[in-house]
């Protein structure tokens, strides 16, 4: 109801303020179809944030980006890790699948864990949504992220610098400029940032520890123009992080096991407290380097461009952690030290024509080859009764992807046109999947470190080798040159792999298929009031064969015959529909308006069967003889925890003065019902942001409010049965809605 009431008042807004508009909107330029164009040409949703959006709604870290358009989220809740969901098709990086939404830096593929950090000196950002089943790096059956960053200026020095201050110990200065060596052909631009805070913070309750972050990146940006059809923009990118995070825990302790000394307490998820004390510490310590490169080469050949994308980046990542949530005794934990290394390149090369009134072409060859090491050291405490020790949990994989593509532009006639693309794809790799002495050795076990003590991985499924073909058909009419509309129908594809986990699982629950889909979506966009407002809208419907998901916090019997909690990527048949409506005006000189609205509805088919938790009376799990894990029927439910209604709202009025401007801005979001495995319905919330501030041509100060209202609501959450060592906690885990936090931005231009 409040959020038809707002729809109402904004729709009433536009209608009176249309006859005061005076300022046009600038043309929004965007490479979505790898060619340069207008977004209001592209026959599909892409919803575009720029660079003067990020620095206004104060978006320091990759995170933020969701608030700014709807049916986008992004949660990173741990400092290994983040979540992606548009359309309501959700992807857990932990899933050891390949992402829903892919994402691309300055057009090269990057993995999900080295974008989620901090966002500076930034161009733009397009989110494309639906199937990416032609021009992408991989096809991914949500959509892709492209982020670009700021390019050298070519023929002047001109440069930023900005600092952010906020009541959680929060520090972020950040600086660029740009320097021409040779004016009109040769610049390099540097930025860097800093940033540490507190977080949420989020308290230990057993040692007042609170939780903490600092990060640092530099880059390095250069264009070269040697010749007048020969260009070449390479960026460098090195960022360190390291976060020392804290799980909030709600629930109450019951069993003196845990709690010899019976310390811990009852909690409340607005407390934002943890209880967890251990021989590895009272943190979960994410220490973590990434380097990103993209090197872009453009050609100009009479009526063809060739472009050649080459991409690297490196991650190295350690997490330290204690799994025994809602455990006081020192004796009892679950260790863990879970290290990622991993490097990918990609080289892509494709050759588009231009300046063709009736067919524009493009084709292209892909290649990108990833190495992974992932380990995962599980300790066995001083005070177990056998003997301290560790064991290694192994994931080494090499991956190579080749692709072949095309796309075309037929010009059919003044006011159609059909667009057709088709890619080939393939995946070959060597995965395995074991368990060897950890660097302390197993020695009740006589296990040297290591030693093999369990093949999780047979050596029928250590190889993996799958190919599929993808592909995309437009059909686009224009009313006239304010108004098109627009069919679309594609497919996507996702390669199956292996669930990796911190504990020795049956293989057969780890092996999981690849993924089909189809989607469908109609659309509109439109430019009005003269060329002050744009609105653009599309409906969707998408259906899945074997739709790759995520079950998290499952209760699982190891081949130990020991119950553990993890995660498990699992296959199902799924279907999901929707609608997107985008819009942005200026009202008049000083005040402009912009938002989005997405609704979105995705389900499990009839009959499908997915792991899930069972509990008896006393809350303990419960797992059916002959399986590791329980089943259950989860026809028509959600397939993810995405909320129904999702809108973004942003305006901005500002009153002139003699030598600068006052402005007022305000960002409000909403989120609707959703679902959670363990917690069931979530109720929906709202969220309002407040800037206020002076500006001049170089100065801009504000002092602003995020969740202005101190809204307090949970975002998602695990049932309150973790268990240590068969032992139930009485703890959940939550992640509540982010504190109000109030700071002061200052920047200065030169």
């Amino acid at each position: 109801m409040q959020l038809r009431k707002l729809s109402i008042a904004v729709a009433a807004a536009l209608i009176t303020q249309g006859s005061v508009a005076q300022t046009l909107l600038e043309e929004i330029i965007v490479t979505a179809q790898k060619r340069t164009e207008s977004v209001q040409d592209v026959p599909s949703t892409v919803n575009v944030i720029g660079a003067s959006s990020i620095e206004d709604f104060k978006v320091l870290n990759f995170q933020d980006l969701g608030a700014l358009t709807a049916g986008l989220e992004i949660d990173s809740l741990t400092g290994r890790s983040g979540r992606m969901t548009m359309r309501g098709i959700a992807h857990n990086p932990n899933s050891a699948a390949e992402a829903a939404v892919t994402t691309y830096w300055n057009q090269a593929i990057v993995d999900g864990n080295s974008v989620y950090q901090m966002l500076y000196d930034m161009e733009r950002v397009e989110v494309l949504r639906g199937p990416q089943g032609t021009l992408a790096g991989r096809t991914s059956p949500a959509g892709a992220i492209n982020m670009h960053t700021a390019k050298p200026n070519m023929d002047e020095t001109e440069g930023r610098i900005r600092a952010v201050v906020t009541d959680n110990n929060g520090i972020n200065t950040e600086v660029a400029f740009s320097v021409p060596l040779i004016p009109g052909k040769l610049a390099v631009r540097f930025a860097g940032v800093y940033d540490e805070s507190d977080l949420d913070e989020i308290e230990n309750d057993l040692s007042g520890f609170t939780t903490d972050e600092e990060t640092t990146a530099g880059r390095l940006s250069v264009s070269w123009l040697p010749s007048d059809n020969f260009s070449v923009d390479l960026a460098v990118q090195y960022l360190e992080r390291e976060r020392n995070n804290l799980d909030v825990l709600e629930g109450t302790p019951d069993d003196p096991f845990l709690d010899p000394d019976g310390v811990l307490r009852e909690l409340d998820t607005f407390d934002r407290a943890s209880a967890v004390l251990g021989f590895l510490g009272e943190i979960d310590n994410t220490d973590a380097d990434f380097l990103n490169t993209s090197l872009v080469l453009n050609w100009e050949l009479g009526n063809h461009t060739i472009t050649s994308v080459t991409g690297y980046h490196d991650t190295d990542s350690v997490r330290t952690f204690d799994q025994a949530r809602g455990n006081a005794n020192p004796d009892n934990v679950i260790g863990r030290i879970a290290t990622d290394d991993r490097k990918d390149w990609s080289q892509e090369i494709r050759i588009a024509n231009h300046s063709n009134e009736s067919w524009e072409y493009m084709f292209g060859a892909y290649y990108e080859n990833t190495d992974v090491e992932f380990t995962q050291d599980n300790y066995i405490p001083p005070g177990h009764p056998v003997a301290p020790g560790s064991q290694l949990l192994v994931f080494p994989a090499e991956l190579d992807r080749t692709g072949l593509f095309t796309h075309h532009k037929f010009y059919l006639a003044d006011d159609w046109t059909l667009q057709i693309g088709a890619r080939w794809q393939e995946m070959e790799g060597e995965r395995d999947l074991s368990m060897v002495g950890g660097p302390g050795g197993i020695p009740f076990m006589g296990l040297e470190p290591g030693d093999l003590v369990l093949q999780v991985l047979s050596e029928a499924n250590k190889k993996y080798d799958d190919d599929a073909i993808t592909g995309e058909l437009t059909l686009q009419y224009q009313f006239d040159e304010d108004v098109m509309v627009y069919g679309h129908v594609g497919t996507g594809w996702r390669p199956g792999g292996i669930t990796v986990t911190g504990s020795a699982l049956p293989e057969e629950v780890l092996l999981f298929g690849a993924e089909d889909s189809i989607s469908y979506e109609l659309g509109f966009k439109s430019t009005l009031m003269g060329g002050a407002m744009r609105l653009n809208g599309a409906v969707f419907y998408q259906q899945f064969d074997d739709y790759i998901a995520r079950t998290a916090a499952l209760s699982i019997l190891d081949l130990q015959g020991a119950v553990k909690q993890g995660g498990l990527t699992v296959n199902g048949d799924a279907e999901v529909w929707g609608v997107e409506l985008e819009m942005e005006a200026s009202l008049s000189d000083n005040w402009s308006l912009g938002g989005s609205l997405s609704y979105t509805d995705g389900e499990w088919d009839d009959g499908t069967q997915k792991p899930c938790n069972e509990y008896d009376d006393s809350g303990a799990p419960v797992i059916p003889d002959g399986y590791p894990v329980a089943l259950c029927d989860v026809g028509g439910d959600p397939i993810g925890s995405a909320p129904d209604w999702t809108a973004s709202i942003n305006s901005e009025y500002s009153i002139p003065f003699d030598s600068f401007d006052g402005y007022g801005r305000v960002l409000y979001t909403y989120t609707g019902e959703r679902h959670n495995e363990g917690l069931g319905d979530l109720d929906a919330y709202q969220l309002v942001d407040l800037y206020l501030g002076i500006r001049t041509n170089q100065w801009d100060v504000s002092l602003f409010a995020k969740n202005l209202l101190d809204e307090e609501e949970i975002r998602t959450g695990t049932f309150a049965t973790q268990t240590v060592r068969k032992h139930v906690t009485g703890y959940g885990q939550r992640w509540p809605l982010p504190q109000r936090r109030v700071g002061i931005s200052a920047s200065y231009r030169f």
